[in-house]
């Protein structure tokens, strides 16, 4: 239990220590038959009946689809929520993407959630992260290469959906930072096979970033945008590297590398979208890159510290 005083008829020749001591003599009478007690002390702290300070909660609210979740709590939202609970103790992880999710799916679904909870912690959120997108284009790859009508059909839905999303998350969550992804490309295992899988390897580079670069339109230009495309040099053919298959384009080397894919010189890729552990963590690399100093609600960077948001604040 919270308990917050006002105090009237102190003379300004009572000393704050006394303040203190009568706040701390009264939460304790009650802490005695409530069994535990916390008060906000005279600089805002919150003490605990140990004597400790408690850290008060903020969130970090996660939507997107099994890239968020692939790894369990390997998964990029917790090692994002490790790297800031650094510098923000009380930090909460609030991660809700769904396996398998589309614009579509997260429209009637993640969408509502995260609207709710945004509401109801409004005033205590320092973050939104999303990636979405790849499963709405994922069907439009096959053995005949990448159907072109089923791509932009795709895209055309993913403008719409995210577009509607991103509104109302930014309506919802005014002045909190909301930082999207691009994609890899799952399908560069294929390169290694040679032939026609090669041909089809390489026939999903310029429709992979043409995704990307509109994912990065819609969540506000790359400094709201993770670049995890470039992490995974994704669209990089020309650059061979030494690998365990041998001399191989980095995209090639980095995707059989940080994917949850089977990779065979000779043979097709054993497919798979996801990424493995190594993959996640270079995913949050990338979110971290992006947003860098984290501040607490209803604060923003500037010039590498937290300032107190604006009130004309445009927020994400």
């Amino acid at each position: 239990m919270w308990w917050i005083g006002t105090f009237v008829g102190f003379g300004r020749s009572r000393s704050m220590r006394a303040v203190k001591w009568f706040l701390l003599v009264a939460a304790a009478a009650v802490g005695a038959s409530a069994g535990s007690w916390a008060v906000a002390d005279a600089l805002g702290r919150s003490t605990s009946s140990a004597g400790r300070s408690v850290v008060r909660a903020s969130y970090y609210l996660a939507l997107g689809d099994s890239v968020a979740v692939a790894t369990g709590r390997s998964s990029y939202p917790y090692l994002i929520l490790a790297r800031y609970r650094r510098t923000q103790p009380g930090l909460r992880l609030d991660d809700i993407a769904v396996a398998g999710a589309t614009t579509t799916s997260m429209l009637s679904g993640q969408y509502a959630a995260a609207r709710r909870f945004l509401k109801a912690h409004r005033g205590r959120v320092s973050l939104v992260t999303i990636d979405i997108g790849g499963d709405d284009v994922a069907g439009c790859f096959g053995p005949a290469g990448v159907d072109q009508a089923c791509y932009s059909q795709a895209q055309a839905t993913i403008k719409h959906n995210l577009g509607t999303m991103l509104a109302g998350v930014r309506s919802a969550a005014p002045g909190v930072r909301i930082i999207g992804m691009t994609y890899y490309n799952p399908f560069l295992g294929y390169w290694l096979a040679g032939g026609a899988f090669r041909s089809f390897a390489l026939s999903t580079v310029s429709p992979g970033a043409a995704l990307n670069n509109e994912l990065t339109a819609l969540y506000g230009a790359a400094k709201k945008t993770a670049d995890v495309q470039g992490a995974f040099h994704a669209t990089d053919l020309t650059t061979f590297v030494a690998s365990r298959w041998g001399e191989v384009p980095i995209a090639v080397a980095r995707a059989c590398s940080w994917l949850a894919i089977q990779c065979h010189p000779g043979a097709a890729e054993g497919f798979g979208l996801d990424p493995n552990a190594a993959g996640e963590a270079h995913i949050a690399s990338a979110f971290e890159r992006t947003i860098g100093v984290l501040c607490g609600p209803r604060r923003s960077p500037v010039r590498g510290r937290c300032r107190p948001n604006s009130r004309r604040s445009a927020g994400a």
